[in-house]
């Protein structure tokens, strides 16, 4: 059996994508092992100027951008341009996996669509995002996450206090969400084409993804075609499966669905053997019918002490809990610190960098460390002499703009 020590070691990705959730997918095939080519317009991908919209805290550094980029080599083409999709086509013929996250007919109108790829490499996996699915009256929409993971999916619905206005969600987590389940799509392809030999188109969507992530919501509406509503936490019909307020202000997370089990140690970590035995809240039927009074209760006794010392009588009592961390506090937590969610690596630029992990780890063939996010166009020579190409066909791809 050969060696190996990355997963993906030996396949080739030619990446067109934008934004996050193609570039996300890319990076994490690049930090398996894959060599990911990420092809740029000319004009350089819009997510390079983020720390230029007001968006976020100016900064030389774009932590965006290399977020979703590292571990990958950039060249720049105008794809508009018949040259450019000749290069493109020459680079593909090769590759085992075309990624992006476009309109069918932006991929269409660059020569890149799948009928024209697959003709041309019938061992392509050709994987594509988009907005709403690759079908019906949403394929050729414009499509964020906040539009199509959250909005159009029901998630954003779900979210927030009851009787309150639709939240507006943090940017990128649908990305990252349909980047990651995009990898596994393609990893099945690339599995099936061991044993078929042949390629296959690999579709997803940020609405599908979304959908799925709201499955137990989207299941009820499926089995009895109503939706429960959004909760509220004054509310909650089971009192231990809520969010509460310690002393020091800082919230956490209660989940315990099997009551009668957690009932006796929740009232040893408050201090209240009164409550085991009343019949109030002796029984799961009655904590969830006197629910309102039973939150109301707990809001004053949690109201008695920090969160850390909340959290040391639940661990006592093997009670089912966590603290709402900030992204501070995430980032020096032991959990994440011990299973090496965090990383660090060399950047040139910015010298020690840290960034996040990806959450799957393999024991035997693990993910590579990462190498920096490219400079816009930073590999296109280099790319190009290992597709077969001169100096003297480069020195005319720039004079003719087909190239940066």
């Amino acid at each position: 059996m050969a060696k190996i020590k990355n997963p993906l070691e030996g396949i080739k990705v030619i990446e067109v994508s934008t934004w996050f959730a193609g570039p996300t997918c890319g990076m994490w095939l690049g930090e398996w092992g894959a060599n990911v080519i990420r092809v740029e317009p000319i004009e350089g991908d819009p997510l390079r100027g983020i720390m230029a919209s007001g968006l976020l805290p100016v900064s030389d550094y774009n932590w965006m951008w290399e977020m979703a980029n590292r571990s990958k080599r950039c060249i720049a083409l105008d794809l508009a341009q018949k040259k450019s999709q000749e290069i493109m086509h020459n680079l593909i013929k090769d590759a085992d996996v075309f990624l992006a996250n476009l309109r069918p007919s932006t991929l269409e109108r660059a020569a890149l669509g799948y009928k024209t790829l697959s003709k041309l490499n019938p061992g392509l996996i050709y994987a594509n995002i988009t907005g709403y699915g690759a079908k019906g009256p949403g394929a050729e929409w414009p499509a964020f996450d906040e539009t199509a993971f959250w909005a159009r999916s029901g998630i954003m619905s779900t979210m927030g206090e009851e009787g309150t206005p639709a939240v507006p969600l943090r940017g990128a987590m649908g990305d990252n969400t349909t980047g990651i389940f995009m990898l596994g799509g393609i990893a099945l392809a690339l599995y099936a084409r061991e044993k078929t030999g042949k390629g296959q188109r690999v579709d997803n969507s940020l609405m599908g993804n979304g959908m799925w992530v709201a499955g137990v919501d989207i299941m009820g509406a499926l089995v009895y075609d109503f939706w429960i509503g959004r909760f509220s936490r004054k509310t909650m019909g089971n009192p231990l499966y809520n969010t509460y307020q310690a002393k020091d202000a800082k919230w956490f997370q209660l989940q315990m669905l099997q009551t009668d089990r957690y009932w006796s140690g929740m009232c040893r970590a408050l201090s209240r053997p009164d409550l085991e035995t009343d019949p109030k809240f002796n029984s799961h039927g009655n904590r969830v019918k006197n629910n309102v009074e039973l939150i109301a209760l707990f809001d004053q006794e949690f109201a008695k002490k920090d969160r850390d010392e909340w959290g040391k009588l639940f661990d006592a009592n093997d009670l089912i809990w966590a603290p709402a961390l900030t992204p501070v506090e995430v980032i020096r937590d032991a959990c994440a610190l011990e299973n090496g969610y965090i990383l660090e690596y060399d950047h040139p630029t910015h010298g020690k960098l840290k960034g996040m992990r990806c959450p799957i780890q393999l024991s035997d063939t693990p993910s590579r460390t990462p190498y920096p996010a490219p400079e816009f166009g930073q590999h296109t020579e280099e790319v190009l002499l290992e597709a077969g190409y001169t100096w003297e066909d480069i020195a005319k791809f720039k004079d003719e703009k087909v190239i940066l």
